[in-house]
């Protein structure tokens, strides 16, 4: 039987964040456990350095846990600070077993075994944490202190929340880790820290008290958590607690099962795609009544009637957040002549960065990707080509806050609404970054790009599918994805035809989105690589069928 190896660290619980213990969890415990972090945004740079820079304890009745700040140094690049709070415990058996991706090291103190694991996957310190909010307390820690406010401002229809028992993290593949309380509250934890206000709880904020309606739709802000050191005139925020919005699901789960039941009707149906007459060449022009009546069929109308909700969704979140006139950071913006050629040096930079990737991988490409990769990597000029078309365009639209982060999974189904969650914008994204105004055709063009990857995901699940099913239904995937992105593109227009950040010229607009859906393709391509190399084939189709479309 092999013998569990333990870390041996001096003292007890508290101890261990001090002295010759400190530095074993610097040196070689959390360096081994971060990258394995769903959450780490650092997974492909080199560690070169791993410092603890505050330690706040948290040491109620039921929960003792320490709340650590940690900043990773890299080879290349500015270092990063995250956050993890740990626990204790004796009895690892419930953690190894429900949350073996936890379990940060297996401990001794003193005479005492165990191990050392993510608190947040504690209930005790989950409750730990509400109560906090709801107390409006606060924590000191080494170098700064923990603030917690509760939004007594807001309208809580005379709810209280202190008597909240149970809770769950959430199962979800994220940059952040949420928490939801019995149904009621979320909290979303923020993993990668930076100074300043956090866009998650600015945004939702502004939403809020600038919506023209305040029903339960609204994802209501509650509360945060911040950190503040003296003499450092920006805080720190590190969670942010909403109001839990009722809803049926994710709309990218009900796009996956609504594709699912697509396919089936077709391969039960025998019908073939060759026989369909399209009249759209331009997803611009899709309306309802120029969907082919047997892709209405098999698609089914509550799906696009979705996807048209969605569309006008979209539209009236991109009115709000350029409603504000007086407010500086959401008054609508000019592009500008250095703005427009700082976005192409950007969309140049990746390119030249992520083809070179696409080069290095080519020969672990199966050979039907790899079709599709030296088709793209041969098109590199035309690429650059298209984004450099941006600073030569006279625009006339605007730039406003967006989303940032936009796709299938930020939406929940709600009866007949789509709402509208996870403000936080692009993950690998500075704080300031996020910020910045942008075209709302960035938001249009991650949404469309997620309409993509569905039809696509579905087909690659080889247990469900025959290769023989695949072949037959990838003309159907394409069908799907037209008609869908067409009726949400045209739902959104049609809500923000009259918007002063839309430009009233069509060719300037189909400009933009093209150029945007090319940029997000790119990105996913990196993406892709970098992380899951078996979707590379989703955004070499979709940059294969944007440079087509250029053509013609």
């Amino acid at each position: 039987m092999t013998k569990i190896r333990y870390t041996e660290l001096q003292g007890k619980f508290g101890d261990a964040f001090c002295g010759k213990s400190k530095t074993i969890l610097e040196k070689e415990i959390l360096p081994q456990y971060l990258p394995a972090c769903r959450w780490f945004a650092g997974k492909l740079r080199k560690i070169n350095e791993l410092e603890i820079l505050e330690d706040i304890l948290f040491n109620s009745i039921t929960s003792v846990a320490h709340l650590l700040m940690i900043r990773v140094s890299y080879s290349d690049g500015l270092p990063e600070i995250y956050m993890l709070p740990i626990s204790f415990t004796p009895a690892p058996d419930t953690v190894s077993e429900n949350y073996p991706f936890a379990v940060i090291a297996k401990i001794k103190l003193g005479s005492e075994e165990g191990i050392f694991f993510d608190a947040t996957y504690d209930d005790s310190f989950r409750g730990a944490l509400l109560l906090l909010i709801i107390r409006g307390e606060s924590l000191n820690g080494l170098n700064g202190q923990l603030i917690a406010a509760y939004e007594r401002r807001t309208k809580h229809n005379d709810q209280t929340y202190d008597n909240i028992k149970s809770s769950q993290v959430i199962k979800a593949d994220q940059s952040n880790t949420s928490v939801l309380y019995e149904d009621k509250l979320i909290l979303k934890l923020f993993r990668k820290l930076g100074e300043g206000i956090n866009p998650d709880i600015e945004m939702v904020r502004f939403i809020y008290e600038n919506a023209s309606s305040h029903d339960e739709d609204i994802p209501l802000c509650m509360g945060f958590i911040e950190y503040r050191r003296a003499n450092h005139p920006e805080p720190i925020f590190l969670g942010n607690l909403q109001r839990y919005v009722q809803n049926e699901g994710d709309a990218w789960s009900f796009t996956i099962g609504n594709i699912t039941k697509y396919y089936e009707n077709i391969l039960y149906s025998g019908s073939s795609a060759g026989e369909i007459i399209t009249i759209n060449k331009c997803m611009f022009d899709v309306y309802l009544e120029t969907i082919p009546d047997i892709l209405i069929k098999f698609i089914g109308i509550r799906y696009i009637e979705m996807a048209a909700q969605l569309g006008k969704t979209t539209g009236q979140l991109h009115l709000i957040l350029a409603s504000h006139k007086n407010n500086p950071d959401f008054t609508p913006e000019p592009f500008g002549t250095l703005y427009q050629q700082s976005l192409y040096q950007s969309m140049q930079n990746t390119t030249k960065s992520h083809f070179k990737l696409l080069r290095k991988s080519l020969k672990l490409l199966p050979d039907a990707v790899k079709e599709d990769a030296l088709y793209v990597l041969s098109n590199e000029r035309e690429v650059l080509r298209v984004f450099k078309s941006v600073v030569d365009l006279k625009l006339t639209a605007t730039r406003i806050r967006i989303h940032g982060d936009y796709h299938l999974g930020q939406v929940l189904c709600r009866g007949n609404d789509c709402v509208v969650i996870d403000f936080e914008g692009e993950p690998l994204l500075t704080l300031s970054e996020r910020r910045l105004k942008r075209s709302p055709l960035r938001d249009v063009a991650s949404m469309i790009r997620s309409f993509h990857y569905a039809p696509f995901s579905v087909l690659s699940k080889r247990t469900v599918f025959t290769q023989k099913n695949i072949m037959e239904l990838m003309p159907w995937a394409d069908l799907w994805y037209f008609y869908i992105s067409g009726i949400f593109l045209s739902s959104y227009m049609d809500k923000v035809k009259s918007a002063e950040f839309m430009s009233v010229e069509r060719a300037e607009t189909e400009s933009l989105l093209r150029i945007f859906l090319l940029e997000k393709a790119v990105y996913e391509l990196g993406y892709e690589l970098s992380n899951r190399p078996e979707w590379v084939s989703v955004p070499l189709k979709g940059i294969a069928s944007l440079l087509h479309l250029n053509e013609t």
